[in-house]
């Protein structure tokens, strides 16, 4: 990875990032509600029956719901799968996600040309190689958000990620590679993470 900036991302002027430092923005980590399903079967057996009868179940509309018949009842959320109903198959699923407790989350992005003289992706290719980027996840204790598929897939000559944490400190940490050279490098037998 070199000439390594930040990236503005569009996303970052949405209601949905606040910026609280200067390439540091902050958000709620949807990873942990709305695009994935925690579900448990609903053991109470009179609010099964009560939720059958509701005429209010309606179809999801995301590809992870389409599949789903969702009631919002009491403050929760149940599902059944649409293939299903009036199966004995036919179960209520009761939502384990709290919305009141989902994450906050530091966010930032790069964009950077990759070496493929140093085994990492073309500057074509629609991906990012698995090296050095897991090197530097591991590094500063972050995880990478987005892709940006549709950016990577466009650009022919740049890669772009986002990087996230719980912990601002580490986006800031992560942050000290803007400006750098960042590649592995076999020393002996092993292979070593080099910033400069």
């Amino acid at each position: 990875m070199k000439n390594i900036r930040f990236y503005e991302a569009e996303k970052y002027n949405s209601d949905d990032y606040e910026k609280v430092e200067d390439m540091i923005y902050k958000t709620t980590d949807k990873k942990t509600y709305g695009e994935s399903l925690a579900l448990k079967g609903c053991s109470d057996a009179q609010l099964v029956s009560k939720l059958l009868k509701s005429e209010d179940w309606a179809q999801g509309t995301s590809n992870l719901l389409k599949k789903y018949l969702i009631l919002t009842y009491d403050g929760k959320r149940y599902y059944r799968k649409i293939e299903n109903v009036g199966t004995d198959n036919d179960i209520v699923w009761e939502d384990q996600h709290d919305p009141e407790e989902q994450s906050i989350i530091y966010v930032t992005s790069i964009i950077f040309e990759p070496e493929p003289e140093l085994e990492e992706n073309e500057p074509s290719d629609p991906y990012v190689s698995q090296y050095p980027l897991d090197d530097i996840l591991d590094k500063f204790f972050v995880y990478c958000n987005d892709m940006y598929e549709k950016e990577n897939e466009s650009d022919k000559n740049h890669s772009y990620v986002e990087f996230a944490s719980e912990k601002i400190e580490e986006i800031r940490d992560l942050l000290s590679i803007i400006g750098k050279h960042v590649y592995n490098k076999l020393e002996g037998e092993y292979v070593y993470l080099k910033i400069e």
